[in-house]
């Protein structure tokens, strides 16, 4: 009955049939508009939940096996990840606490030291310096309040982004089965080759992305913590650790490490070289892994991208949707292709366009050859 159904010419439906078309139309328009405006603002803490679930579903699977839980095991693997990233952060935000408390005690002095160091390089005054670095001091007080001022009106949305997201995570790794068998029964089976395209690509991009990134940033974590160790810069673990999570940004967050902690040797240690070395390394190490070895690592984990294509991917999409186009720049990328390759993929020399192309020119070498043969008789 429903080969018959699908059978039928446009030709053949009916006035019954058209108003029936019309209205579930608008029906799922309306439910797509609605669903958006619901799930708007967390929408990418969604994705993010869902990938994430993906990423973590081996771990899961072998706790499962050993703990008989599957909620058990579920709530370990989140685990493993948010205990430790807690315990990253309050540190990072104790000592960075403290150093600020020092920063502010100590203005007056910091002031009058930047200002005799800029003094010997720039010919200005040290009172005309003085004024602008006071200035800019309390610039960035005022910056610093609006900006927790912004942060505490966005408090609500983080945290039901956060919630959205761990819940997410959990309900991917103890529903995945219910949820394979939910989109299987309900997709047609002339589908198919999508569905596994789109499992094959999509979930190719994100492997790839996410082991790249991770590679990435524990590189220039260790690089940093070595740089400090060797010029015997304070703060060493701190900085490792925001070198970590800044580095996210591809060409921009290094540089809140680099930048100031060459100012701090060259200003208050009077140390040009270690300085010069350190910005120098820094900037070398920036920009070859955010256009070489980031999209290098992520088009070897894929296995279905070259390296243009994940660069593209990658930087494009932490341009456009922030630190969740790490994973939403490959997944795009991943989807668009999967689509390709189910249109297009099916590849039959035969009729292709090269074997057309390759025959003509065949035709025109030949002719050439034809035509200078005959002109060397003559």
């Amino acid at each position: 009955m429903a080969e018959n159904n699908d059978a039928r010419r446009l030709s053949e439906l009916t006035v019954g049939d058209a108003k029936q078309i019309v209205v579930y139309g608008l029906l799922i328009v309306a439910a797509c508009v609605l669903l958006g405006v619901l799930l708007g603002q967390v929408v990418t803490a969604l994705l993010l939940g869902v990938v994430a679930g993906m990423v973590l579903l081996p771990v899961q699977m072998w706790l499962e096996r050993r703990l008989h839980a599957r909620a058990g095991s579920a709530l370990v693997t989140i685990a493993l990840i948010v205990v430790p990233l807690v315990a990253l952060v309050g540190y990072t935000w104790y000592e960075m606490s403290g150093y600020s408390n020092f920063v502010r005690e100590k203005n007056a002095e910091i002031i009058e030291q930047i200002s005799r160091a800029v003094e010997q390089y720039v010919p200005l005054s040290r009172q005309g310096i003085r004024t602008t670095l006071q200035t800019a001091f309390a610039e960035g007080v005022t910056r610093s309040a609006e900006a927790v001022q912004e942060l505490k009106k966005r408090a609500a949305l983080l945290l039901a982004s956060l919630a959205i997201f761990f819940f997410t995570v959990f309900y991917v790794l103890t529903q995945r089965a219910r949820l394979a068998e939910y989109i299987k029964v309900r997709v047609p089976g002339e589908y198919l080759p999508l569905y596994e395209k789109l499992s094959e690509n999509v979930g190719g991009a994100l492997r790839g992305a996410l082991q790249a990134v991770f590679i990435d940033q524990l590189v220039k974590a260790v690089v940093i913590t070595i740089l400090n160790i060797v010029f015997g810069v304070p703060l060493v673990a701190v900085l490792g650790i925001i070198a970590f999570l800044v580095g996210f940004f591809p060409l921009l967050g290094e540089w809140a490490i680099y930048i100031p902690v060459s100012i701090y040797l060259l200003v208050f240690r009077g140390e040009s070289t270690s300085a010069a070395i350190y910005a120098g390394v820094g900037i070398l190490l920036t920009v070859a892994s955010s256009l070489l070895l980031r999209p290098r690592l992520a088009a070897h984990g894929a296995q279905g991208f070259n390296f243009y294509w994940m660069l593209v991917a990658l930087v494009t999409g932490v341009f456009t949707f922030g630190i969740p186009g790490i994973v939403l720049g490959p997944a795009i990328l991943g989807f668009v292709k999967a689509v390709g390759d189910t249109l297009f993929g099916d590849v039959r020399y035969e009729t292709s366009l090269l074997k057309e192309e390759q025959e003509q020119q065949a035709e025109e070498t030949a002719l050439e050859q034809r035509h200078a043969a005959s002109s060397g008789h003559t």
